[in-house]
Parts: structure tokens; sequence; C-alpha cells
């Protein structure tokens, strides 16, 4: 069996969908009989370990567009070669027009069906989803609550969408603490419906009370409105920001946390929360969406509109020894459900299916 995937994740030099992507390809590499093949010209992506560093990681304007120009180049000449299915690794449709196999495409969330322009960048991805979704062969969702979504939002029968969850490889191997201070943890995107200023406002109501700080890891670098939300509630003195951690960095991160805070109206999956259980790290969840699918009885639970909930849900897990004590072991109880092995295998089913 051979596929073909594409760059388009691997844009990203941190993130879910690239680390999803290398780690599924991992796995599924373990299969006999299954190649891989990634054609990427450029790439600063911290998990394919392939690609040329583009300019040694240096940001300028324009950067991210000239690295798809060239890679879409690239990829664009190898869907004409010989392979059994495509997997393209996010939702641009550059390829319709040449691809002559059939292709299956993975559906992370309905974020930008779900939400106003005002939560989420109205960037095409509606309307590339929606044409993917009917032009190829098999759909993976990567939860059943995105599943569903699927279904309802745009019309898509049941039976052409296949569940295959995420897991983590994700382990503290040892290290030094990267923050001195006890700390609450917040891990990537702050936008829209990721439900940051609620979560600053529940916050500041706790951590001053049991001294600890603030850590927030990846998620790019803060917006004026973010320090300011920051300033409002008092907690710039008690705020650090770890921008681009690796992996390592952030297993340090989540496991010498005091607990880790996910806040999110909307979620179709939640990875972090498996980073977090596989870590040690106790956690404080939304009750929203896919993210009880994921936690199951290893969170405290939340209603993430409420910063009073939120606030409350945190100090149950940072206030309560015993109650972190019970939450790390039903977290690492929790993880074992989620293997990439098993998502491999799922996986190559839905190719078979689909070549």
């Amino acid at each position: 069996m051979r596929v073909l995937y594409d760059f388009q994740a691997f844009l990203q030099v941190h993130g879910g969908v690239s680390r999803y992507f290398a780690e599924l390809m991992a796995a599924l590499s373990e299969i006999d009989g299954f190649e891989a093949r990634v054609p990427v010209m450029f790439s600063d992506n911290e998990y394919l370990g392939q690609g040329l560093p583009f300019l040694t990681r240096r940001h300028f304007k324009g950067k991210e567009r000239i690295m798809a120009a060239f890679n879409t180049l690239q990829a664009s000449r190898t869907i004409r070669d010989s392979f059994d299915v495509f997997h393209p690794t996010y939702y641009r449709p550059y390829f319709l027009e040449a691809l002559k196999r059939p292709f299956v495409i993975t559906i992370h969330d309905m974020v930008h069906e779900l939400f106003s322009p005002g939560y989420v960048r109205d960037d095409g991805t509606s309307r590339w989803k929606r044409v993917l979704c009917e032009r190829s062969s098999r759909i993976i969702a990567v939860s059943a609550n995105t599943k569903r979504d699927i279904c309802d939002l745009l019309n898509v029968p049941e039976e052409k969408i296949v569940v295959v969850p995420h897991a983590t490889r994700m382990r503290f191997a040892g290290g030094p603490r990267l923050h001195e201070k006890p700390y609450l943890l917040y891990v990537g995107s702050r936008s829209g419906y990721k439900n940051f200023p609620a979560f600053a406002e529940a916050a500041a109501t706790v951590l001053p009370r049991y001294g600890l700080d603030l850590l927030c890891a990846g998620g790019g670098r803060l917006t004026r409105e973010e320090k300011e939300i920051l300033r409002s509630h008092g907690l710039m003195s008690r705020f650090r920001h770890f921008l681009s951690p690796r992996t390592p960095e952030l297993a340090s991160l989540y496991h010498f946390a005091s607990g880790f805070c996910y806040p999110s109206l909307y979620e179709g999956f939640g990875l972090p929360i498996l980073e977090a259980f596989a870590c040690d790290c106790p956690v404080a969840a939304s009750s929203v969406a896919s993210i009880p699918e994921v936690a199951g009885q290893a969170a405290e639970y939340f209603e993430p509109r409420c910063a009073e909930s939120i606030a409350a849900a945190i100090q149950r897990v940072i206030g309560c020894p015993s109650r972190a004590c019970e939450l790390r072991a039903a977290g690492r109880a929790r993880l074992e459900a989620f293997s990439w092995r098993d998502s491999a295998l799922k996986t190559y089913s839905v190719y078979r299916e689909a070549a």
C-alpha cells in the first residue's frame, strides 16, 4: 500500500495537525507493505524530520506564502506519480484537477462551521472542507463528536466516515524544571473559541490565593488584546510565555505543573489532554464537545462560559493534593485507551477501502 501525503500541515513549526500526521506515519510504517511518501521541499516542522529548513527558521513577512508556493509546485508534480491513495494533510484543494487516484481526508474539527468570524478566521477552510468531503473516497473523523458534526453540518452520509482517534507518544523522560515557582499551565492558541478571556478571569481569582504563576506554552506571540487581558486581571507579574517549546520542554512543563487547564468552547479532539495525562499532570477541562469523550473520568470539568465554574474546577485541582493525585492516576489509566498502533491499523483499513 503506497500512500502519498502532502506538505500543508508541515508549514507549521509545531502544532496538533502536523504532530498527528507525523505520529500516524511513524505508526503506519511498522505495518508490513505500507509505504509513505511526503514530497516536502521546504519545512521548519519539528516532527517531520525531512525537508530543508527555510532560512534556518527565521521568521519574516510572507514566509509561509513563499514556502507554500514552492511546496505546492512540488506536490502538484508528485500527484501524477504512481501510488494507491492520496491523503492531503489539510483542506486546500489545489490537487483536485490533477489527481487521478482516490483520496482520504481527515477532519480534525468543525470550528469554522460552528463559530462566527469573530471567533475564527474566515480563510476559505469551510468551502474547501465541504468540497473535499463530497469528493473524497473516505473521511476520517478524530472523534465521535466530530463525526456527528460532519454529518449534521455537511450532510455527509454516516457510512462514509470512520472515527480514528489521536494518541500521543509524549512522555516526560527526565530533565530540568523550567520554571522555579509553582504554576498553572495553559497550552496552545488563545484566540476566539479557545476562551482565553474567561480562563484569565478565572485564573486571576485563584492563582494569587495559592501563590501560583501562569505559564502559557505555544500559541504564537501574545497580541495587544491578550496582554491587556492579563494586565486587567493583574496577571502580568506572575505570567511567563514559552513561545515555541520543543517536545521535551513541553513534556517538562506538563510534568511539573500543579495543573493544566483546557478551557475551550469546542474541540474536535483535544490532544493536549492526552499529553497532560502522559506527563502526570492533573487536568481541569471544559465539559463540551469531544473533550469528555477524550478525558473520560480523568478530568475536573467546568462550564467554559462561566468564569466562576472554571475557577472552582482549577481550585479543586490545585488546592486539593489528594484530588490532584486521583486525577494523575486516572489520567494514566485513561491514556491506555489511546494507541497510535490501533489508530494506524484503523487508518490502514480506511486506505484499503478507498483504494
